[in-house]
C-alpha cells in the first residue's frame, strides 16, 4: 500500500490515507487529497471531533475505487474508514462512497403573470421534468427534476443550478432568480439522500417562468443535454398536482414539500 499522513486542523487528529500501488501509478496520493469532497469530507470530520459529544476516532482511510470523468478529473472516490465509538468501544461501519454536492431544481412554468402561488397539491402549473436513462436503477427511462453535480472548491450552489438548467432545459435564468428552498442546519449545507454510504448532500431551488403555449409546446418532448457526455435526455411536462404520481424521483418529492413549507412561510 501506498499511504501517507493527514492532520485534521482543529482536532490535530492524524489519519492514515492508503492506497493500492494500481490506483496511485494513474492517480497519484496528492491528487486524491486535493479531491474537492474529500477535503470536504475531512473539513466535516475535524469539525464534528471538535464538536459532538460522542466521541468517535478515525485513524485510517483505505481507498478502494477512483473513477475520473473524461476530463481526467475524480468524480467519485471509495474508500472504507476505521472508526470506533469510543464509550463503547466498537467498530463502526465504515464504507464511504465519495461524490460531493448536487443542486436540484423545481421548474415552474405558468402561462399567465396572474397565476398565484399555491401549494403543490392544488397548483395546476406545469413543473419542467428531464426524462434519461439511469443504469443504477437500472431505468432507461427515469423521469426526474433536473439536477446537477457541484464541479469545484466553491461551493456555489446558486451559480451550479443555473447553469445546469440551460444545460438540461436549454432555459435560461439569472441566478439571482432562484428561489432557496434548502433548509439551514449545522454542517454543510443540504439535505442527504442516502447518508449511510454516500457523502451527497442536495441543495434545493425552485425558479419559476411565465412562458406562452407555444413556448410550453416546444419544450414537450425537446432533446437536451450535454449528448457528447452520454446525457441523452428528453423533456417532459407534468402538472404540479400530479407531479407525485408521476415519478420516483426523491428529489421532485422532496422539492414539492419543500416549495409548499416556503409558499406557507411566504403567506404569513
Amino acid at each position: 500500500m501506498d499511504a501517507t499522513t493527514l492532520t485534521l486542523r482543529l482536532c490535530k487528529a492524524q489519519i492514515r490515507l492508503e492506497c493500492p500501488p494500481s490506483l496511485t501509478r494513474t492517480t497519484p496520493l496528492e491528487t486524491i487529497q486535493k479531491f474537492p469532497p474529500l477535503v470536504q469530507w475531512l473539513d466535516t470530520l475535524d469539525t464534528q471531533t471538535v464538536n459532538a459529544k460522542e466521541k468517535i476516532a478515525v485513524d485510517k482511510i483505505t481507498v478502494q475505487s477512483i473513477d475520473e470523468f473524461s476530463s481526467g478529473k475524480i468524480g467519485f472516490l471509495k474508500f472504507t474508514v476505521s472508526a470506533t465509538h469510543t464509550a463503547e468501544n466498537k467498530q463502526l461501519p465504515g464504507t464511504v462512497f465519495l461524490r460531493g454536492g448536487s443542486v436540484a431544481m423545481l421548474i415552474i412554468l405558468r402561462t399567465s403573470v396572474d397565476e398565484k402561488r399555491t401549494h403543490s397539491f392544488q397548483d395546476h402549473s406545469f413543473v419542467l421534468l428531464t426524462e434519461q436513462p439511469r443504469m443504477a436503477a437500472p431505468a432507461f427511462n427515469m423521469v426526474e427534476i433536473p439536477a446537477g453535480m457541484l464541479d469545484d472548491h466553491t461551493g456555489e450552489f446558486a451559480g451550479t443550478a443555473a447553469r445546469e438548467i440551460q444545460e438540461e432545459t436549454g432555459l435560461v435564468f439569472d441566478s439571482s432568480e432562484l428561489i432557496d428552498l434548502t433548509p439551514r442546519g449545522d454542517g454543510p449545507h443540504g439535505l442527504f439522500p442516502s447518508v449511510g454510504a454516500c457523502d451527497e448532500r442536495i441543495h434545493f431551488f425552485a425558479c419559476e417562468k411565465v412562458v406562452t403555449d407555444e413556448q410550453l409546446e416546444q419544450l414537450r418532448g425537446k432533446l437536451s443535454g450535454l449528448r457528447d457526455d452520454g446525457e441523452l435526455i428528453t423533456l417532459r411536462l407534468v402538472k404540479m398536482c400530479d407531479l407525485w404520481r408521476e415519478t420516483r424521483d426523491m428529489k421532485a418529492t422532496t422539492a414539492m414539500y419543500l416549495w409548499d413549507r416556503w409558499v406557507h412561510e411566504q403567506s404569513q
